[in-house]
């Protein structure tokens, strides 16, 4: 049997600095840092990782969501 799609609230809030907050239905994924190059993404359980670009950034956020939820 199939599940259902269900829509999905993705924020991406500006927080100053070129740092930007990624959630995903209220819950916090973490942040990307756009100051440096590559990007640093930081998760919310304080691990960094880099990134190429921005959407490289955001799939690794989401990816790391949905592998644990």
């Amino acid at each position: 049997m199939s599940r259902n799609n269900k829509p999905v609230s993705v924020e991406i809030n500006d927080m100053g600095d070129n740092l930007s907050e990624v959630k995903i239905n209220k819950v916090r994924l973490g942040t990307i840092d756009e100051s440096t190059t590559p990007l640093t993404v930081r998760f919310s359980d304080n691990r960094s990782v880099t990134a190429k670009d921005f959407d490289g950034a955001m799939e690794m956020l989401i990816a790391e969501f949905n592998l644990h939820h």
